[in-house]
């Protein structure tokens, strides 16, 4: 029997989490509902969702702490946020606490049905263990661990999927657009301050003692980016 993957939306908007039930229930997946953080984080002692579809702005809980305490848990499960903040400083507080994505309010909902097949297959990923930057970086495949001069270092699935990328063309520069398409689909493709902010805040957890002279993941200026062999 194929495994019916299940997402969990949570919103204090009873409309938008009926909406959203109604969009990811005709597209196949199995849908629960939390109507606040508490509530999710609740859930999730019993559940085991295949992504997490999560607003910021909640009252008494808000999106970015039930993000954070669900990594704290070790609980590495994909969560797409969804905001009406879309600076990239918030983008970046939303993937300091663990975040792998973010949709703007109001959003295109085909766009957001297809950011979340991208986000299901980053789980699904099945590299052999590659061993980069002259043994810097070890990434193991099928456990998707990832080791820093014998540090393990916790990447979200985005992170994850990024660095896979760029681990298989190791030495060679990978373009943005490939890059964009390979991890987020074909409608992304030209989005490359959406890649930016992403690449930095991977950079910031493989070399954070690099600053703005990167040694294992370098920019290649108007080109795209490459992971050191």
């Amino acid at each position: 029997m194929t495994h019916q993957q299940s997402i969990m939306v949570v919103d204090d908007e009873p409309g938008l989490r009926k909406l959203l039930n109604l969009l990811f229930s005709n597209a196949g997946y199995r849908v629960s509902e939390a109507s606040s953080g508490a509530e999710c984080l609740s859930s999730l002692r019993t559940s085991n969702p295949d992504l997490i579809v999560l607003d910021i702005m909640m009252p008494e809980m808000d999106g970015r702490e039930v993000c954070q305490r669900i990594r704290n848990d070790e609980n590495m499960v994909p969560i797409l946020m969804l905001t009406a903040r879309t600076q990239s400083r918030d983008i970046v507080a939303g993937l300091d606490c663990g975040a792998d994505d973010y949709m703007p309010k109001p959003f295109d909902m085909d766009e957001l049905l297809a950011r979340v097949r991208a986000l299901l297959r980053r789980g699904q990923s099945s590299m052999r263990t590659r061993v980069v930057g002259e043994g810097d970086i070890v990434i193991d495949g099928q456990t998707r661990r990832v080791t820093v001069k014998g540090t393990l270092v916790e990447l979200t699935p985005t992170e994850y999927s990024l660095l896979a990328v760029l681990a298989e063309n190791a030495g060679n520069v990978v373009p943005h657009e490939v890059l964009l398409r390979s991890v987020w689909g074909p409608n992304s493709q030209h989005d490359q301050d959406y890649l930016k902010v992403y690449m930095w805040h991977l950079r910031r957890k493989i070399e954070p003692s690099a600053g703005r002279n990167p040694r294992l993941l370098v920019t290649e200026w108007g080109v795209g980016y490459r992971l050191v062999q």
